[in-house]
């Protein structure tokens, strides 16, 4: 009976024992843990600041370009005339536009093909699949092949 006794209060103290260990582990986890979050909100400021002065360069940007269009809009403008100027300013194209406000609309072509005739001067414009066909400097006709 003595053994079992003795055996009973073993058992209790080791893991009495283990339970105090089992106590300081959890609480050394507990302030890393803490050192941890700290640390992480630290971060997550930091991070909140570069994103907040991210947004404000965005919107910088885009008052700049914004001011570029407008200015770029005005130019056409002043070229073309107030309708052509915003048509050609929006990449539109039309029967009657000359090969000036194509390129300023559309850029260089990727190819010319130029054929002079006695009735007149034949161009092609190629942009890609687009051609545009100019008859004298104004375009007739265009198509997009297939």
């Amino acid at each position: 009976m003595k053994t079992k006794i003795i055996i009973l209060v073993l058992a209790y103290v080791t893991s009495f024992a283990q339970s105090k260990m089992n106590s300081r582990e959890m609480l050394l986890e507990k302030e890393l843990l803490i050192k941890k979050r700290i640390s992480l909100v630290l971060e997550q400021s930091k991070l909140r600041k570069v994103v907040d002065s991210l947004k404000i360069f965005r919107n910088f940007l885009e008052e700049k370009l914004d001011k570029s269009n407008r200015e770029i809009e005005e130019l056409y403008v002043k070229k073309f005339g107030k309708v052509n100027g915003i048509r050609i300013y929006n990449k539109q194209v039309w029967k009657g536009m000359t090969e000036k406000m194509l390129l300023a609309s559309w850029g260089k072509p990727d190819k010319i093909d130029k054929n002079i005739q006695k009735w007149g001067t034949f161009t092609q414009w190629y942009y890609g699949k687009v051609i545009f066909f100019f008859r004298d400097g104004k375009l007739i006709d265009f198509e997009e092949s297939k």
